[in-house]
């Protein structure tokens, strides 16, 4: 992989009107190193699944799940010292208790990583416009015809984050904090994971089709973060304040189940969709088969060249031995 192409330094609020930048782009953590990541690290490291190449291969396209350092964990060089620390206080400071400007606040970071991800990976399809040296024509044909869709696919999401990310600029620009809505979930007690992702589903909690993602069709987003406390933890789902939003579609599921299933609900989700999902080695290690094969099978599900639609069904009978949710608020 051309590591090079995931550490290239760019301030995502340069030249959005959010001010000028000051200082050096900084390696940031979209899920808080202090008031998150120690909460769930042991020795100074965390669990996280990992599509390695090589692995990949050798597993038959299972991730492997890999200790990471916290200082390493949910990092992207992707703003300056000045934004880091003016647009992101209000979680890095204050504890999160579910504000709105909390939540745009971490919904705007949390998008900010996916759109710089979404840029490395352009440069990284670049890098394999090379990999088919030395091969028949027939055969290049094909590798370049598969970058070719690839690209496609890649820029088609970059589109769709991209339209969202400046309506959440706009709304950070005009100090305006209803561009978002959320579900805000206290559990009775911490997590032994901590996430922060974004992705435009197209299916809901139950695999029913929400969005076709046809070429002309605007994907909308979801956002799902969580938060540590001192005795319990916060889980904060976000979706654009639209009608017909397909974030508010599968918000309202999870918020329909039952208290001892929300967090298990949550946590197959964003191991589904997204890769920013760090877990304590020692609750990890100590997962009954059963549910360790259904976190395997979640997080390869749609892991191809092709980024194909993640399908693995989300188990509620599952549960994963979480704790409750003793309050839910919709801000």
């Amino acid at each position: 992989m051309n590591r090079k192409a995931f550490k290239q330094k760019k301030c995502c609020a340069h030249g959005v009107g959010l001010g000028p930048c000051e200082g050096g782009v900084i390696k940031a953590h979209t899920i808080s190193c202090g008031p998150n990541l120690t909460k769930i690290a042991e020795n100074g490291h965390v669990i996280q699944y990992r599509a390695d190449i090589v692995d990949l291969k050798k597993n038959g396209r299972s991730l492997s799940a890999k200790k990471i350092g916290i200082k390493d964990a949910s990092t992207f060089y992707g703003f300056c010292s000045k934004h880091d620390r003016e647009l992101f206080s209000c979680i890095e400071n204050e504890a999160f208790s579910g504000r709105q400007d909390q939540c745009l606040a971490v919904a705007y970071r949390t998008l900010s990583r996916e759109l710089y991800g979404k840029d490395a990976l352009a440069h990284l399809r670049e890098t394999l416009r090379n990999a088919d040296k030395g091969m028949q024509l027939f055969e290049q044909l094909a590798v370049q015809q598969i970058l070719d869709e690839i690209n496609l696919g890649n820029e088609a999401a970059r589109r769709d984050l991209q339209a969202t990310f400046d309506l959440l600029t706009v709304s950070l620009v005009e100090n305006r904090r209803d561009a978002i809505s959320s579900l805000v979930l206290e559990l009775s007690a911490p997590l032994p994971f901590m996430f922060a992702g974004a992705w435009s589903p197209f299916t809901d909690l139950y695999g029913n089709e929400i969005q076709k993602g046809y070429a002309d069709e605007r994907l909308k987003q979801i956002f799902f973060s969580s938060f540590s406390g001192t005795s319990n933890t916060m889980v904060c789902i976000s979706w654009l304040d639209i009608d017909s939003s397909a974030g508010k579609v599968i918000a309202d599921q999870i918020k329909a189940l039952s208290a001892d299933t929300q967090a298990s609900a949550c946590l197959q989700m964003v191991a589904k969709h997204a890769e920013n999902i760090f877990f304590n080695p020692n609750w990890f290690f100590r997962l009954a088969s059963k549910q360790r094969d259904q976190l395997n099978k979640l997080t390869a599900s749609g892991i191809d060249l092709m980024g194909s639609v993640p399908s693995a069904p989300v188990c509620l009978d599952t549960t994963f031995d979480l704790p409750s949710v003793v309050r839910s608020f919709e801000v």
